[in-house]
């Protein structure tokens, strides 16, 4: 097309059912963990006289909480997988492939980036973060955390090194997944008889500098005394030709590098004029609806709940996921609205990759095999329960 020439749009029509007046059109954007319930629940949501939509690009859902397991080799590429597609067609449901440009909250409608357009009557986003680092480096030997199906790179790409010395690895941040990524592929350099060099990043004072201050010591330790090399307090400029530079002059080497800093909101809300907090996300209020149009709601790391990011943890959009199930519902037939309520406190356990974790709760840590158990039976339960 031209400059300036006005871009055609085809509004999908969708097989759901016989489209009659009464009935009310149901759309997920992104098949997220706060998205899981509604889609499981497809038939209900059908059988009560909704056509539910679920917009993706991807038919599959990798479970944030398995997917760094899969790194070290606890679990095979496929276990942490969820078969987002099969929820909503097995129960009725449509689901359209594609990138999601914007919002056209006026006319009620998704816009595609093939142009294509998907009708709302309500509409929920689930569409997770990315990593935007102004450290890019080239696509060959960086790998990003996000969206998490990605990190069976870091496993492939390790097991394919065949250079004349062992692999480096750069780990660029140190929250809990960056911790949870080193720890992971230390496991696996141990495992394979590769050998190498890790080197974990982080421009702060402290690894997981939102824990209490026992588990930050005990990763620091546990990275260190399995050979990992920690800088703090160095923030990575550049990534290129496999050297990191830092802000403070130093060159860091690495084959493969892997970010986990940088992480937001797909630049879509803004986009779409809708409101939006500092990081991106779209504002939602205490039912998870949007404050700037009554039919749309949001969860999970793409969503500002009162204009501020949630800590980016899973536990948070699976509390929310109910709630989004009710609400996409009531702001359509005039029902009561549910208030969604952080947890103030909430259990995660980081994955170690040695057949321990790191259990965090509140102000107490604790590391073990009875971490990684309790972890290993949640994690299992959570994916079995949508494969069903």
């Amino acid at each position: 097309m031209g400059a300036g020439t006005p871009r055609a749009f085809r509004r999908i029509t969708f097989s759901v059912m016989p489209t009659v007046a009464t009935r009310k059109r149901l759309v997920f954007a992104g098949g997220g963990h706060a998205h899981l319930y509604s889609l499981a629940r497809t038939g209900e949501l059908v059988r009560r006289g909704y056509e539910v939509v679920l917009v993706d690009l991807s038919p599959h859902l990798y479970y944030s909480g398995m997917a760094t397991g899969v790194i070290s080799g606890a679990y095979a590429p496929d276990e942490p997988r969820i078969d987002v597609r099969r929820l909503v067609e097995s129960g009725g449901g449509e689901f359209v492939r594609g990138r999601i440009e914007r919002v056209q909250a006026t006319n009620r409608e998704i816009v595609l980036d093939t142009g294509d357009t998907v009708p709302y009557d309500a509409a929920s986003f689930c569409l997770g973060s990315e990593v935007v680092s102004g450290a890019a480096g080239s696509e060959a030997d960086v790998v990003r955390v996000k969206p998490v199906g990605g990190l069976w790179e870091v496993r492939r790409r390790l097991m394919a090194f065949d250079g004349d010395r062992a692999p480096r690895i750069l780990v660029v941040g140190g929250g809990p997944a960056g911790c949870e990524v080193a720890a992971n592929a230390l496991a696996l350099l141990d495992r394979s008889g590769l050998g190498g060099d890790l080197t974990l990043v982080h421009e702060g004072a402290s690894l997981l500098p939102e824990a209490p201050k026992r588990a930050r010591t005990l990763i620091l330790r546990f990275l260190r005394e399995r050979g990992a090399k920690v800088l703090t307090n160095t923030a990575v400029t550049r990534l290129g030709s496999g050297v990191a530079g830092t802000g403070g002059g130093r060159e860091v080497p690495y084959d493969l590098a892997v970010l986990a800093v940088g992480v937001s909101p797909p630049d879509l809300f803004r986009a779409s004029g809708l409101p939006a907090g500092d990081g991106g996300g779209l504002w939602v209020d205490r039912h998870l609806r949007s404050v700037g149009d009554e039919r749309l709601f949001g969860g999970g790391d793409c969503v500002a709940f009162g204009g501020e990011p949630l800590p980016g943890l899973g536990v948070f959009a699976v509390r929310q996921a109910p709630i989004i199930f009710r609400n996409v519902q009531a702001v359509s037939n005039g029902g009561r609205l549910l208030e969604y309520k952080p947890q103030k406190r909430f259990l995660y356990i980081i994955s170690l990759g040695d057949g321990t974790g790191l259990a965090i709760y509140g102000s107490f840590a604790w590391r073990g095999k009875l971490s990684w158990w309790l972890k290993h039976r949640i994690d299992e339960k959570f994916v079995e329960e949508y494969r069903r």
